[in-house]
């Protein structure tokens, strides 16, 4: 009877990011996570997303933020 109201799109890009983390594409993982904030505000300033579910989405963002911070290819790189 009470469903909880998601996202498909946000959860979508949230395991997107997941996945290409997880495979190492770093590239991709930084394409989900930028995506997944700009359509989080999107979402959230239509009015599409309410307030609690903009704090659910943002909890589960920011569990990305300091992995995301400083991901890149060259953290692989060991020497040349």
């Amino acid at each position: 009877m009470f469903k909880k109201r998601t996202s498909k799109e946000l959860d979508a890009l949230l395991e997107s990011l997941r996945m290409n983390s997880a495979n190492n594409y770093k590239d991709a993982a930084k394409e989900d996570y930028e995506l997944f904030w700009k359509r989080l505000e999107e979402l959230h300033e239509s009015g599409e997303l309410s307030d609690k579910g903009y704090a659910r989405y943002e909890a589960q963002g920011m569990m990305w933020k300091d992995k995301m911070k400083n991901y890149h290819h060259q953290n692989n790189v060991t020497g040349f």
